[in-house]
């Protein structure tokens, strides 16, 4: 019996802040170019519908100094995602954000996505970045179910909701883990992306998250184990319980 496609929800914190124009532009240039399967097919400032646009309407609309632009994709592997710059907010800074939702049929639409991430890791580097699906399956002792559709600077202040199936730990992780605690995680697998990023995937199919929930949760806990439970919520713990949280460093 066919399956049907899993609903993905990603979300990436990038250090810079993108407020000059053209770096803006850049990484929206970005998300066109190396996640070509998912190809945006309309844009817009708000989460209306939006409409086509050429790269050049895509400049002016950043050159108008848009914080926040939104884009679809409505034909098949459908998409929808959300990219800002850093903002002030009266709580503090929040990064500069890119928050997607995919429809993923297959192993390979994982591995477009994957690799879009570790790119942007890379290329512009992230302070964390991570992806799951939207299945039931998912443990509710984390208290935030679709934590990558809801990431943010002040979540991650706080705690960290949960270890999600796909993550790229960057450098506020690797100064408050160690790299080499992140890359013995006993993880499917282990990349380390730069000197300061490193990628931890739990299993070998992110359809092991509807397929083989149990697996994915006995390695999920594993990996928490291994890194530190104090830095992942936990529901036992009071609500005043002082969990180990990183230092995001805005410049």
């Amino acid at each position: 019996m066919k399956k049907e496609p899993l609903q993905v929800n990603a979300g990436m914190l990038l250090i810079p802040d993108f407020s000059d124009n053209e770096s803006f532009f850049a990484l929206i240039r970005d998300l066109i170019f190396y996640l070509p399967g998912y190809q945006p097919q309309s844009w817009a400032t708000d989460s209306g519908e939006g409409s086509k646009l050429s790269l050049m309407d895509l400049r002016s609309l950043v050159q108008e100094g848009a914080s926040t632009l939104y884009w679809k994709r409505k034909t098949s592997p459908r998409a929808e995602g959300a990219i800002s710059r850093r903002v002030q907010t009266p709580a503090g800074q929040e990064h500069a954000a890119h928050r997607l939702r995919l429809s993923v049929k297959n192993n390979e639409h994982v591995d477009w996505l994957v690799s879009y991430l570790c790119y942007c890791a890379a290329s512009d580097g992230v302070d964390f970045a991570c992806f799951g699906a939207e299945d039931g399956s998912r443990e509710s002792n984390s208290g935030s179910m679709q934590m990558e559709s809801r990431l943010c600077t002040k979540l991650l202040e706080r705690t960290m909701p949960d270890l999600c199936w796909g993550t790229i730990f960057g450098r506020v992780y690797v100064e408050l883990f160690g790299l080499d605690k992140l890359l013995s995680a006993p993880a499917h697998l282990v990349e380390q992306l730069t000197p300061d990023a490193v990628y931890i995937q739990l299993t070998e199919s992110i359809f092991d998250l509807r397929d083989r929930a149990d697996k994915v949760e006995i390695r999920k806990n594993m990996v928490k184990r291994h890194l530190d439970d104090n830095i992942f919520f936990d529901s036992h713990h009071p609500a005043n319980h002082v969990y180990r949280t990183p230092i995001f460093k805005f410049q």
